[in-house]
């Protein structure tokens, strides 16, 4: 067990012990392998969540955006907020908490010049998460005209015409209110569909009837039957509904359309999207679940104690990320595996290439090769890691995104080219000794 040790964790830094792998099998390599994926997780990891705590230091700009909504010296326009068991209640001074919009700095001019500091924007809005969105639907040519036509007109064409449009949904950054009146006409148009259908929203309002759903389950899901029914899937817009949210307004208004300076606070999530002094963006999601109940900032506090307790609300909810961040990265170091292989056998192809061609002959097969580069890979992936952590505090987030696999392959190929020198070197010099040896 010790020589395995010795063999496993020195390989790297020596010459003579990679070779020992030849007579080795390729469970070696196979847990070398698995290490790079854990190296490489801890990474894409380590490099999008180690370092926010001091991007956001550098970030005056965007924090002074945020204590002026929660910290502002006139207190008579500071937003109140709690934490409630994981969920954000804000109330404007004075007022009750519900669920409203109380900042939107994209669309009111006066937050903007109240909250706004140096174009960053801020938006505060604790409706719930599933609120409808009152929408627009229309359809646009895909003839190069982009000639706009309303869904409905878009319905009366024939089929082969309407293949020539694209439809496409506007949120209007309202919620749907569905009043009796319009969840009558949803109705009507189901009924019209046919048996099945009519079947369905009967059996929806003998559910109302005998109380096994509220009024408002029974007017959504007999708009989300119409919706589905009337309009085609929705997945470009939508990834997790049948119908248009609320909250995605303000990513299809907004993020979509080029913001890169702003902070969304909603009841169950934030996210955001700052630029530091030295350049670099970061786009970041936060959750309140380890929040501990009571106010954001603290009654009585001021200044920069209240500030303070700003910063503790947006990094606790970042770090609240962490679980589902991790998951999201392992997924994504899985999806990476076959380009890890491909870089491994490309490595071992370059070093016994490179042996054959300098007719070094002392690693007979590409088997062996493999063995050898296999014993480089995991310290390999730990370089990686160190590095793109390290760079994480100083580079822009779509270097980092590609280094972590650049700097894996560079360090292995590196190390693997440097013993294929050393090996040449070792074998003319034996040669040569060889020679001497059968002249005497």
């Amino acid at each position: 067990m010790k020589k395995w040790f010795k063999f496993f964790g020195l390989s790297f830094f020596s010459h003579s012990i990679p070779k020992t792998s030849v007579k080795r099998g390729y469970t070696n390599v196979f847990l070398g392998f698995v290490l790079v994926l854990v190296f490489l997780w801890a990474a894409y990891f380590g490099a999008n969540t180690l370092p926010f705590g001091a991007h956001y230091k550098r970030s005056p700009d965007f924090t002074a955006t945020a204590y002026s909504v929660f910290t502002g010296t006139d207190t008579e326009k500071r937003i109140e907020a709690e934490i409630e068991d994981g969920t954000f209640k804000a109330k404007k001074h004075g007022t009750e908490y519900s669920e409203a919009l109380l900042v939107n700095t994209f669309d009111s001019e006066g937050d903007k010049q109240q909250y706004s500091v140096n174009g960053y924007n801020i938006v505060v809005d604790t409706r719930a998460a599933d609120t409808l969105a009152e929408i627009e639907a229309y359809c646009v040519s895909n003839d190069g005209k982009e000639t706009v036509i309303s869904y409905s007109d878009y319905l009366t064409l024939s089929d082969v015409a309407k293949l020539n449009f694209d439809f496409k949904l506007k949120y209007t950054g309202n919620a749907l209110a569905l009043d009796e009146s319009l969840v009558e006409s949803y109705k009507d148009y189901l009924n019209g569909l046919g048996d099945e259908m009519k079947s369905e929203s009967e059996a929806l309002s003998q559910k109302l009837t005998e109380e096994k759903i509220t009024q408002s389950e029974y007017n959504r899901a007999i708009y989300e039957l119409y919706f589905t029914n009337y309009y085609p899937e929705i997945t470009a817009y939508e990834s997790a509904s049948k119908v248009p949210l609320l909250r995605n307004y303000y990513y299809h208004q907004y993020v979509k359309d080029g913001a890169k300076k702003y902070l969304f606070i909603f009841d169950d999530y934030m996210t955001g999207s700052f630029e530091t002094k030295g350049g670099i963006t970061v786009s970041f999601h936060g959750f309140y679940a380890d929040l501990e109940n009571g106010p954001v900032v603290p009654i009585g506090a001021d200044g920069s104690a209240a500030n303070v307790s700003v910063d503790r609300f947006i990094k606790k909810s970042f770090k609240s990320t962490g679980f589902l961040n991790s998951y999201a990265y392992a997924l994504n170091v899985f999806s990476l595996v076959p380009f890890i292989a491909l870089m491994l056998l490309v490595v071992t192809l370059l070093t016994y290439s490179i042996s054959r061609l300098r007719a070094v002959e002392s690693i007979r097969s590409f088997g062996a090769m493999f063995k050898i580069v296999g014993s480089f890979a995991w310290f390999s992936g730990t370089i990686s890691a160190v590095i793109t952590i390290v760079a994480a505090f100083f580079v822009k987030s779509n270097i980092i995104n590609a280094l972590p696999l650049v700097v894996f392959f560079l360090a292995l190929a590196a190390r693997s080219v440097i013993f294929a020198i050393e090996e040449e070197r070792l074998y003319i010099k034996r040669s040569e000794e060889q020679t001497a040896h059968t002249e005497v």
